[in-house]
């Protein structure tokens, strides 16, 4: 059926006097409100939904959009079971708008089936959206040719097919940082269209300044794009406007964010004062060259990961260091990200970063300081004052003495509202040099170790990063894998993530061996992960960046002996949760040193200490562990330390039972083995407490048949333990 215009019900346009023909081609438009054209004909898309699904069609052209990927886009939390039915369906019927005459989907030349998702075959002819990223691309290669003339002529092409923000009109998903992030791209051209143009073909500079304007509209405390509207209404031959700018945007600066102009801003003042900003409109002066100081807000940081999922908590804390929007300065200056190899520090970061970028007009930076990297040593502090330097393109000589050096940056940083991810650190010395010193700045430190010492001295926030709940386990899995297989199978999704322990490396492995396997079904991922329970084996490979083998390996090797003997003594333990006092005996020390040796594994984030002096590990450095002490020990230190263990227990135990119970029956208990260190308690309230809370390892030895005691009225006693009431009447 169709209308009056000669439309279909899919919005298809008739072959007729009233349209331009089937074959004509469709044309898609996403810069503004999102549209498909044949011809001059306006197709009709359909509901919302329908709409959300071309546009994020479009934002992926030419690479697929995964099913994951639409459905978490276009249910923003908690999409229905018929999610990906309703993808399908809604699929199905943009193919029939773009070819209505479609017999089979395999056919189809338009909308067609990708990988785990679908393709839309569009390319710069008929995509907005990869037309303008095209014209930016062959800016920037006439740049480097040395052509700018036929840079900004393709710079203010690009600018003229934007119409606004990316609009699906009636749907949700324009403010999702995908969609987001294009509009990103357009404040770019624009800076960059301001440096060419203004440096080399000034006759565009009305229509840059046009743009300017808009895009200043959407980012208001953005002081790169004010230097260059001050610069273009110079190069126009307005200098007082340019003037009035300055001052209008100073004042918006102290009235909303309580700080003063930074470098960028004050540079493009001084340069107007200096070529005659002062008097009337006077054109002589002629453009304002853009300096290197007025340059766009430097993004020098790793790709966001389109995946995030969880750490809420954690994000939570990095947002209060920035305070209110509006407020004058951020109350911290330092943050610390510190966790366990793998455990998702980094991506992190990196997120915070990109999702934070409006607070730091003057630049995010990322420096890999390579603290634990896997095949390259530590970056020292001078060199990374030189990265960071490069990136904001501060000129420095490579001759420069670190006294110098050290005052450059100090200076380069002054001021600025920058925010500096310094990524692996590998412990207090190797970042405190980088650290800001004014307030307007931000760090945000990530290391295996704790860092602790920055608390003191930098009043850093220290925030650790745990395993992920199951929960969050399982909706990264949802987001590698696209939730019609995590769906179909959720027992063998839950399996999969409880045998990765919360642990985002692990999962993401796991994930990755069943994306290469899509056919597989996710039971056999978590039967293959069952039978290597206990080994590292389904979490290695030749890339030492995922290694977590490697990863582990890299922080062991800075352990000092003790602590090491102990990391392998771990092992041992029939529960994650451990005491000084039993650590002490499972290495023959002395409390005080046991103690010591946890506070180390704990600093390098192999250990968390849950409550004060009990210590939690994870089962996967356990596992790791494990494989140490085979390698490393012999199988009589092993037994030895197994021994001095349940000797511990034991005597523990029946201190502890002689306190709450004294006539309860007691068998001869055998000498104690040099080494061991059970506790002792000085009243009924302290044994209580003790046999409560490790009552879950005092079951574990007893079911442990294979590598207690032989005599059984040992076990016996163990158990008996286990029955006394902390509550037993005294005598």
């Amino acid at each position: 059926m169709s209308d009056r215009h000669g439309r279909t019900d899919e919005g298809q346009t008739r072959k007729g006097e009233d349209g331009d023909g089937m074959d004509a081609a469709v044309r898609y438009s996403i810069l503004g409100t999102v549209r498909a054209v044949r011809g001059e004909a306006e197709l009709t898309v359909g509901p919302p939904k329908r709409l959300a699904l071309l546009s994020l069609l479009l934002l992926r052209a030419p690479g697929p959009l995964t099913l994951s990927e639409a459905v978490d886009v276009l249910w923003e939390d908690d999409p229905p079971p018929s999610a990906v039915n309703v993808v399908h369906r809604h699929i199905g019927a943009l193919r029939r708008v773009l070819e209505p005459g479609l017999s089979s989907r395999a056919e189809a030349t338009h909308l067609v089936r990708a990988a785990d998702g679908y393709r839309l075959l569009v390319d710069a002819s008929t995509s907005d959206l990869l037309r303008f990223r095209e014209l930016r691309a062959q800016a920037r290669l006439a740049v480097r040719a040395k052509d700018p003339v036929r840079a900004a002529r393709c710079l203010v092409e690009a600018l003229r097919l934007w119409r606004g923000p990316v609009v699906a009109a009636g749907t949700p998903v324009s403010g999702h940082p995908a969609f987001v992030s294009v509009g990103h791209e357009f404040v770019a051209a624009a800076k960059e269209a301001a440096d060419v143009v203004l440096t080399s073909a000034p006759e565009g500079a009305e229509e840059v300044l046009a743009v300017l304007r808009t895009a200043v509209d959407c980012h208001p405390f953005d002081e790169a794009l004010h230097s260059r509207i001050i610069a273009a209404l110079a190069a126009t031959g307005r200098q007082a406007d340019a003037l009035r700018h300055f001052e209008t945007v100073r004042t918006v600066l102290a009235e909303e964010l309580g700080v003063e102009p930074g470098p960028g801003l004050r540079a493009a003042q001084q340069h107007l004062l200096q070529h005659g900003g002062g008097g009337g409109d006077d054109v002589s002066a002629g453009p304002a060259p853009v300096s290197r100081e007025q340059c766009a807000a430097v993004a020098h940081l790793p790709a966001d990961s389109t995946v995030f999922t969880g750490r809420q908590a954690e994000f939570a804390q990095l947002e209060q260091l920035l305070g209110p929007v509006g407020a004058g300065r951020p109350p911290g200056t330092t943050a610390v990200l510190c966790g366990m190899p793998g455990i998702g520090k980094t991506t992190l970061a990196v997120h915070f970063a990109h999702r934070s970028a409006d607070r730091f007009p003057d630049g995010r930076i990322h420096v890999d300081l390579q603290g634990h990297h896997p095949t390259r040593e530590p970056l020292d502090t001078q060199q990374a004052m030189r990265s960071v330097l490069d990136a904001l393109g501060v000129p420095h000589d490579r001759h420069t003495s670190d006294g110098a050096l050290t005052a450059r940056y100090r200076a380069a940083l002054a001021g600025r509202r920058l925010l500096l991810i310094l990524d692996d650190a590998r412990d207090c010395e190797h970042v405190r040099p980088l650290l800001p010193t004014a307030p307007a700045g931000l760090a945000v430190v990530t290391s295996r170790r704790r860092l602790e010492g920055l608390a003191v001295t930098h009043n850093a926030r220290v925030v650790p990063l745990p395993p992920m709940s199951r929960a969050e386990s399982l909706r990264l899995l949802d987001r590698r894998l696209g939730t019609h297989r995590t769906r179909a199978e959720p027992g063998a999704a839950q399996r999969i993530a409880d045998l990765c322990a919360g642990h985002p490396l692990a999962l993401t492995l796991a994930a990755a061996r069943a994306q290469t396997n899509p056919h597989f079904p996710l039971t056999a991922l978590a039967a293959h992960l069952t039978a290597q329970a206990g080994t590292l084996a389904p979490y290695t490979g030749p890339d030492p960046h995922t290694d977590l083998r490697h990863a582990l390996d890299r922080t062991y090797q800075t352990l000092s002996p003790g602590a090491a003997v102990l990391f392998r003594r771990l092992s041992l333990h029939p529960a994650p949760d451990i005491t000084v006092h039993t650590a002490a005996s499972l290495t023959a020390a002395d409390p005080r040193t046991a103690h010591r040796h946890l506070t180390e594994l704990t600093d390098h984030s192999l250990l968390t200490e849950t409550t004060p002096g009990h210590y939690a590990a994870h089962p996967l450095p356990v596992t790791y562990a494990a494989e140490l002490a085979r390698a490393h020990d012999t199988s009589a230190e092993r037994s030895e330390a197994h021994t001095r263990m349940w000797q511990h227990y034991l005597h523990t135990a029946e201190a502890a039972v002689a306190l709450l119970a004294p006539r309860h029956g007691s068998v001869a208990l055998p000498p104690l083995l040099p080494g061991v260190r059970p506790q002792r308690f000085p009243g009924r309230p302290e044994a209580a407490a003790w046999l409560a809370a490790e009552r879950a390892v005092l079951l574990a030895l007893v079911r442990d048949t294979d590598r207690g005691p032989r005599d059984e009225s040992l076990r016996k006693q163990l158990t008996e333990a286990l029955e006394v009431s902390p509550h037993s009447p005294g005598p």
